[in-house]
């Protein structure tokens, strides 16, 4: 064999050797076209042999994200998106990873996060009873129709999917990866899943964290701030992934809570939603998701 040919040869191998790497060429080529075609975006999170796969909406859907954790051999998603776009981008992008999802876990009823449910047909759609409870309510009063005059027609679904209530509290595994799921009562929302991964220094703490965003106002900030604090003070992460937003580190934790607090303090103080708003949005002047500051006007009314 010449020198040309060895050359050649080896070139070979290697191109072989980086697609094998790199999950093959088919996935790859099938990733990039899903990715091209989204309206919201990837962000990749490597811990070992655990990648998670945030899609982030765009804003005008609040930044809300759904995390695509990927094992070794199998997916698990948690968060179905709120436009049906942007849930046929998560379900499109998983597809492209090659790997059957083993379950989609709704964090909590909240249905910027649970609309999306009836892409994912045929896949196990699980959360607790207490959430698949507030999902059904939503749409016994209505809200599938409401949200339709917002959105339009095409982003809400057509036959709304209610997740099976048949999660629970505590450890199980997913292809030898371990997962921790701990449930909370009235913070963000009346009950929210929050997942650990404990081997890999990961919480998916979804709404009970927005990055750099304004948060909705909760049903109780006291609380929710007491759970944020319980979540430092363990101090066994390194990465937090939020419900709307970038993935972040545990310092969001800190700036979460003197948020609420002084949401807390500006609600108590006014009976007008606008004074919450505007003194929100003069100390945080550069947060994304103002439109969530909207919700005020529910929760704060004219004496």
């Amino acid at each position: 064999m010449n020198a040309l040919s060895r050359r050649a040869v080896l070139r070979m191998m290697g191109a072989a050797g980086a697609v094998a790497a790199l999950g093959g060429m088919p996935n790859l080529t099938r990733r990039a076209r899903a990715q091209s075609s989204m309206i919201g975006r990837i962000v990749q999170t490597l811990k070992g042999d655990v990648t998670v796969h945030t899609y982030i909406a765009p804003p005008t859907s609040f930044l809300v994200t759904s995390h695509i954790v990927e094992t070794p051999n199998q997916l698990v998603i948690v968060d179905t998106q709120f436009l049906q776009t942007a849930a046929r981008d998560v379900l499109a992008y998983a597809e492209s990873l090659g790997k059957p999802i083993e379950r989609v876990i709704l964090s909590h009823q909240h249905p910027d996060h649970s609309s999306g449910g009836n892409i994912f047909a045929g896949i196990p759609f699980v959360t607790t009873p207490a959430i698949a409870e507030g999902v059904q309510a939503d749409l016994d009063a209505g809200g599938v129709q409401q949200r339709a005059g917002l959105v339009g027609e095409s982003e809400v679904p057509a036959e709304p999917r209610v997740p099976e209530a048949s999660f629970e509290a505590g450890t199980f595994e997913v292809d030898g990866v371990t997962f921790d799921a701990q449930v909370y009562d009235n913070a963000e929302a009346p009950q929210q899943i929050v997942l650990r991964l404990p081997d890999h220094g990961i919480v998916v703490a979804q709404d009970l964290v927005y990055t750099n965003g304004h948060a909705f106002p909760g049903t109780d900030r006291q609380n929710w701030i007491s759970i944020l604090s319980e979540l430092q003070s363990a101090g066994d992460f390194d990465t937090l992934l939020s419900g709307h937003g970038m993935p972040t580190s545990p310092g969001e934790i800190t700036q979460m809570i003197q948020y609420l607090s002084l949401a807390d303090e500006l609600a108590a103080n006014t009976t007008s939603a606008d004074d919450v708003i505007a003194g929100l949005t003069a100390e945080y002047p550069g947060y994304e998701v103002e439109g969530i500051l909207q919700f005020w006007g529910l929760f704060i009314q004219p004496s």
